[in-house]
């Protein structure tokens, strides 16, 4: 049996022109890949030249001058990158499509196979069976390139002769001439071809006319050619906006000075709109229009770069469509791209939607928000790439809102189709620092959560995945107890430092579980912040210790201050003066007695924003005071500005103020600078009978702490304030 060569020898008696078949050159160091692959190609039309290596390729190409070459990237004697280097050199191979067959799957090896002149790539293992239609496509392509490459050096050379598209500015008398060419471009009337500089100006956008300007006008001045773009934008609605190239030279008079410029206007847009698919084919699926997985490597790099500079934390999902194959099977393929287009829409509505995972625990630090990419990577697999994350549960999060959303029902062709999605995700630094890395064990967490059911999530750490669970759990507890109202308050009061006398009492929050006892609100609050169970749960104790102060008074007791901590999330997220109006007016609490404390994190990111809600809260009438004063950033710079009553300085000031000379000078300075600016100083957390003479010989105004009373029930609290009868006078109340 003849090899393939001889029957091209015997077939062919000039080189691409007038063959009976189309002539493929394989080249590969693996026999086995060159007989498989002949098979095939052979098959579907076309006759196969073989080579071992890139010197024989170069050898072969020249003695059989093939419509296609298929080059592997690593050979011995010469490998791919090189011989395609020296096909393109010669004139013959300057255009001869080239498919370069790699098992490297790095993007830097696409990326130099592109570079030497490759015209596609496909990686191993090669599907044989698809094989002749890509060449086949190829092919096609290449037939089109020729055309359109006749074509343009038919209309290049047309416009070489009929000088298409020149201008001539008379910079002396501002006197603009131009082509047939030109006046089309721009929209002048057919026959004239005169105007002025100005008025070609004129025709142009604001910010293109200033670019357009400037260069000519340093070309003048400077006596140099200017190449500049500008658009042009769209005359009529039929018409579409034109990238345009404006090019100049200087044309002098006998003293040198620049008297004209003349040149050509050449209209781009389709090069730029090749350029634009281009790397849009590069860079976007086909099907969906999402980044494919070139760019989402690019985003992932970025992400590590950033989160590395910030010491930040950032997630990466990987997800597919469970038995998608079986849409593909019983809809067509054409079913499965529609269902692959609704669920691409659906992900990046849920990214965008989840945005607030990436906002650090300050809610308003706008400019922090990190970039989320959302990215098809072939077939029905899709990667989220959540930029920066707080907390791990964060990505959970996300990942059980893309399962709900993904397994709505889809109409497709007026049939109905439900799919489900499994989610693995990986964390950055835990699971890995490196994109590999975290891509392959986002793969492995989600294969681990197939194995589980489908239809759910799973982190690749195991330690993760049940701390994520449980935040989840505790979340949903967290809901139920604030719907059943199962949460309380308990009050410790303050006290005046000189006289003793209570001063006020602050409204703490208290959780009791049925089955894990009490929880901390160091657990449960910032919880509720990121979850926005803070909304209703704020409202909740407002209405609660306005309705308690109103009680106690009506039963007795001498009106003092009810304080309440307000997180800063419900003044950005919600309406927190319109709920503390109403709690005020439903409770019939004057004004007066209630005192907000907020901390510093409302001001350090947008003073101006926090100073307006503070007046805001002034318009009420109530009372307010920064709580836990000088854990933030720059207190003092902003202080002075703030329309404010008190300042409360933090217990880690207190506890040992007795004992570091630091604490003590800090305290000591706080104080005084606050009684300068008319403020009012209360000191938490005060145990000792030692602290307290301290903070009395600092002249500080109020305390609370364990030293007085520690936090009571509403009813504790009003029985040891009747037995406190030479601090606190009660009113005699008629029935009492």
């Amino acid at each position: 049996m003849p090899s393939p060569q001889e029957k091209y020898q015997a077939q062919v008696l000039a080189p691409s022109s007038g063959r009976l078949r189309p002539v493929v050159l394989h080249v590969d160091d693996d026999a086995a890949s060159l007989l498989m692959a002949e098979g095939s190609l052979e098959d579907a039309g076309f006759d196969v030249v073989h080579a071992a290596d890139g010197v024989q390729a170069l050898q072969q190409f020249k003695t059989c001058e093939p419509d296609l070459i298929i080059m592997d990237a690593v050979m011995p004697v010469m490998d791919g990158f090189e011989a395609i280097t020296h096909i393109r050199s010669n004139a013959m191979g300057a255009h001869v499509p080239i498919l370069m067959i790699t098992g490297l799957d790095d993007l830097d090896s696409i990326t130099r196979a592109y570079d030497e002149g490759a015209t596609d790539f496909l990686t191993k293992p090669i599907n044989f069976f698809v094989l002749p239609h890509r060449i086949q496509y190829m092919l096609r392509s290449k037939r089109t390139a020729d055309a359109l490459r006749s074509s343009q050096a038919k209309l290049d050379n047309a416009q070489r002769i009929a000088r298409l598209g020149h201008w001539d500015w008379n910079v002396v008398t501002n006197e603009l001439t131009w082509s047939n060419e030109f006046g089309r471009t721009m929209g002048y009337p057919q026959n004239q071809l005169m105007g002025s500089w100005n008025g070609f100006l004129e025709k142009l956008s604001d910010d293109q006319r200033h670019s357009v300007r400037m260069a000519a006008s340093q070309a003048v001045e400077e006596v140099r050619g200017f190449s500049v773009e500008f658009t042009l934008i769209k005359f009529s609605e039929a018409e579409q906006d034109r990238t345009i190239r404006l090019e100049a030279e200087p044309h002098v008079n006998e003293q040198g000075e620049c008297t004209h410029l003349r040149g050509t206007m050449q209209d781009i847009t389709e090069r730029t709109n090749a350029q634009r698919q281009i790397h849009n084919l590069a860079y976007f699926d086909l099907v969906t229009g999402l980044p494919n997985r070139a760019q989402l490597n690019e985003q992932l790099n970025y992400a590590l770069k950033m989160a590395k500079r910030r010491e930040s934390k950032f997630a990466l999902l990987f997800l597919d469509l469970d038995h998608f194959k079986q849409v593909n099977d019983t809809l067509g393929h054409d079913a499965g791209d529609d269902l692959l287009k609704q669920v691409s829409g659906r992900l990046t509505e849920v990214v965008r939607e989840s945005d607030s995972v990436a906002v650090p625990a300050d809610p308003l630090d706008e400019n922090s928000n990190s970039k989320h990419t959302v990215a098809r990577i072939g077939g029905d697999e899709f990667v989220v790439l959540l930029g920066s994350i707080n907390r791990v549960e964060d990505a959970a999060r996300v990942a059980e809102r893309i399962a709900k959303t993904i397994s709505l029902p889809y109409t497709i062709n007026d049939t109905e189709v439900s799919v489900t999605t499994t989610i693995g995700i990986s964390l950055y630094p835990a699971d890995g620092q490196s994109a590999e890395l975290l891509m392959k064990h986002a793969d492995v967490a989600m294969y681990h959560a197939k194995e589980k059911g489908r239809n759910g999530y799973q982190f690749y750490s195991r330690g993760i995945h049940e701390q994520a669970l449980a935040r989840f759990s505790m979340e949903s507890e967290l809901k139920n107890a604030i719907e059943n109202e199962e949460l309380d308050l308990v009050y410790q009061p303050k006290f005046d430092v000189v006289s003793g006398q209570p001063a006020g009492v602050e409204a703490l929050l208290r959780w009791d579980h049925p089955v894990n006892g009490a929880i901390s609100p160091a657990d449960f609050i910032p919880l509720a912040e990121e979850t926005g169970l803070i909304m209703p749960l704020g409202r909740w104790v407002l209405q609660q210790a306005c309705r308690q102060m109103k009680d106690w008074i009506d039963d007795g007791m001498e009106p003092i201050a009810m304080s309440v901590n307000c997180s800063p999330v419900q003044f950005i997220r919600g309406n927190m003066i319109k709920d503390v109006d109403e709690a005020i007016s439903q409770s019939g609490l004057p004004s007066n007695l209630l005192e907000v404390e907020l901390t510093e994190s409302l001001f350090l990111q947008n003073i101006e924003n926090g100073i307006n809600i503070l007046q805001s809260l002034k318009k009420i009438g109530v009372q307010i005071s920064i709580d836990d004063f000088g854990t933030g950033f720059s207190s003092l710079s902003y202080l002075k500005r703030l329309p404010i009553d008190k300042i409360k300085i933090d217990h880690s000031f207190v506890q040992d103020l007795s004992r570091d000379p630091g604490d003590a000078a800090i305290v000591s300075a706080i104080i005084a600078l606050s009684h300068n600016l008319n403020l009012s100083v209360v000191a938490e957390g005060v145990e000792t009978a030692e602290q307290l003479d301290i903070l009395r010989s600092y002249d500080c105004d109020e305390y609370q702490g364990f030293l007085a009373s520690e936090p009571l029930s509403a009813g504790e609290l009003l029985t040891w304030f009747e037995s406190y009868k030479p601090e606190v006078r009660m009113r005699k109340v008629s029935g009492m």
